[in-house]
């Protein structure tokens, strides 16, 4: 479990610093065939890292809610415990812009 939430937040915070890094240099002035590239890369690379991390990070931290599953995984200490808390904030966001993106897709499907 710990390597879960470890291997999770690793992977959400790479997939955040490589997603900025694509797109910074991306301005009005950029061509198009990097802009393009850039989209790849995000499509490609970012979103199965994020992808990944939420398939990981989701679960783990609604289990880690009950007291025996932490004592059983050793999430003992501020290290573990604040680690879980962000991923929390994580997850919540993981979930959120899944909930939004399917508000979206039922508000386009069924044109309300």
């Amino acid at each position: 479990m710990r390597t879960l939430q470890l291997l999770g937040f690793m992977l959400a915070i790479a997939g955040f610093i490589l997603g900025y890094v694509m797109l910074a240099p991306i301005d009005g002035e950029t061509s198009e065939a990097s802009a393009g590239g850039a989209g790849i890369g995000i499509i490609f690379m970012v979103l199965p890292m994020l992808g990944w991390s939420a398939l990981m990070l989701v679960p783990s931290s609604f289990a880690l809610f009950n007291n025996a599953v932490r004592q059983r995984n050793y999430f003992k200490g501020h290290f573990w415990l604040n680690l879980w808390r962000l991923n929390l904030v994580i997850s919540a966001v993981y979930i959120a812009v899944v909930l939004y993106v399917a508000y979206l897709w039922f508000k386009i499907s069924f044109g309300t």
